[in-house]
C-alpha cells in the first residue's frame, strides 16, 4: 500500500497534468507550438488580437514546423467535397453552392487565399465572406495552395521551394468560375488573402494586372518585384505589433525571409508599376485578421469598400484563360 506522502505527491502530479491539458485545450496549442515558441510572439501583452491566431497561420495546429522540409502536397486526386471543383491540372478550389447564376445580374468575383499552414475553412469563418457576398452582391471562391502554401516569390513553404505556378492557378480559377457563373463581371475580379495569401495576392496583381482589378492583403508584404506592365490597386491592412511579418521590417528566421518596412510598400510597387494605387491601413494588433470588435476595424468590410472602387478598363483584354474543370 503506498504511503500517505506518496499518495499526496501522486495526486498533485495528476492535478498538474490535468491542468496543463486543460490549458492546452483552451489555448488551442498543438504539437508545433512547443517546437516553435515564435508562434505566439505576435500576441503582444496588453494589446488585443482578434480573428485568426497570431501564429503566422490561421491555426497553430496547422502551421508547418519551421526548418523542416514540408511533406509532399496532398494527393492530386483526393475525394471532392460538395463545394470543391477540380481543375484539369488536378488542383482544387472551392465554389460555395450559393454562388449560382442570377439572370440579368452582373456580379464581381472575390478569390480568397488562406495563409501559410492555414485552411480556407478558417478564413471563411473569420471573414464571413458568403454572408457578405449575399448581402453585397458578389461571388466568392476560395483558393487552395499546395501543402497549405503559396509561391509568393521568396515565401513560403512547399510551393515556393518547388516554384509552383500559383499565378497560373489563380487565373485558371477565375476563368473556371466565369464559365460556371456566366454573370461574373470579367472587369471586376478581385483577390484577398491573409499573410502568405496576402503576399500571393500582391504577386498575382503584379503579374496579371489585366485579369485582377484590385486586391486586399492582411498581414502581407511584397516578396518579389512588381512589374506586370500596368498599374495595380492594392490595400494592405497590417498590425503595428505584427511579429511574424513585422510592420517595421526585419529578419524572420523561421521563415527565412527579411521583410522591408510596410511603410515602403507603395514606393516599391510604383517603382515597377507606375501609376499604381497602394494604400496602407493599420490597426493596433498583431498577426491577425481583424474582425472589428477588438482591433478597431473589420478587414473584410474595409477591404470590400476598397475593392468595389475599381474595375478594369472596358478596353482591357481579359486573359483569364483556364482549363476545363470537372467535379
Amino acid at each position: 500500500m503506498p504511503s500517505p506522502r506518496r499518495s499526496r505527491v501522486s495526486l498533485r502530479v495528476a492535478m498538474v497534468a490535468m491542468a496543463a491539458t486543460a490549458l492546452t485545450a483552451v489555448m488551442g496549442c498543438g504539437p508545433w507550438s512547443g517546437a516553435n515558441p515564435r508562434h505566439h510572439a505576435a500576441a503582444s501583452p496588453g494589446l488585443p488580437n482578434a480573428g485568426v491566431s497570431p501564429a503566422g497561420a490561421d491555426d497553430p495546429n496547422e502551421q508547418p514546423l519551421p526548418g523542416a522540409e514540408p511533406s509532399s502536397p496532398t494527393p492530386s486526386h483526393p475525394p471532392l467535397g460538395p463545394e470543391e471543383v477540380r481543375l484539369a491540372s488536378g488542383r482544387v478550389y472551392v465554389l460555395p453552392d450559393q454562388a449560382r447564376p442570377r439572370p440579368g445580374a452582373s456580379r464581381p468575383l472575390l478569390l480568397v487565399l488562406h495563409s501559410f499552414g492555414g485552411t480556407w475553412q478558417r478564413l471563411r469563418t473569420v471573414g464571413r465572406f458568403e454572408e457578405r457576398a449575399a448581402r453585397l452582391g458578389f461571388v466568392v471562391a476560395y483558393g487552395i495552395g499546395a501543402d497549405r502554401s503559396w509561391n509568393a516569390g521568396s515565401c513560403c513553404g512547399w510551393s515556393q521551394s518547388r516554384d509552383a505556378d500559383d499565378v497560373g492557378y489563380l487565373v485558371s480559377v477565375a476563368a473556371d468560375v466565369r464559365r460556371r457563373i456566366p454573370d461574373v463581371d470579367p472587369r471586376r475580379i478581385y483577390l484577398t488573402g491573409f499573410s502568405n495569401g496576402a503576399m500571393m495576392t500582391l504577386r498575382a496583381l503584379c503579374e496579371r494586372p489585366r485579369v485582377f482589378a484590385a486586391g486586399v492583403g492582411v498581414a502581407g508584404q511584397l516578396v518579389g518585384r512588381c512589374a506586370g506592365g500596368a498599374p495595380i490597386h492594392y490595400l494592405e491592412i497590417h498590425g503595428t505589433v505584427d511579429a511574424v511579418v513585422p510592420y517595421a521590417g526585419g529578419r524572420v528566421g523561421w521563415l527565412g525571409v527579411t521583410f522591408p518596412p510596410v511603410s515602403g510598400l507603395p514606393a516599391r510597387v510604383r517603382a515597377g508599376a507606375p501609376g499604381s494605387v497602394v494604400e496602407i491601413r493599420t490597426h493596433p494588433c498583431g498577426h491577425v485578421w481583424p474582425t472589428g470588435d477588438q482591433c478597431g476595424l473589420d478587414a473584410a468590410e474595409v477591404g470590400w469598400e476598397f475593392l468595389s472602387r475599381y474595375a478594369l478598363p472596358a478596353s482591357t483584354p481579359h486573359h483569364a484563360a483556364g482549363h476545363e474543370a470537372t467535379r
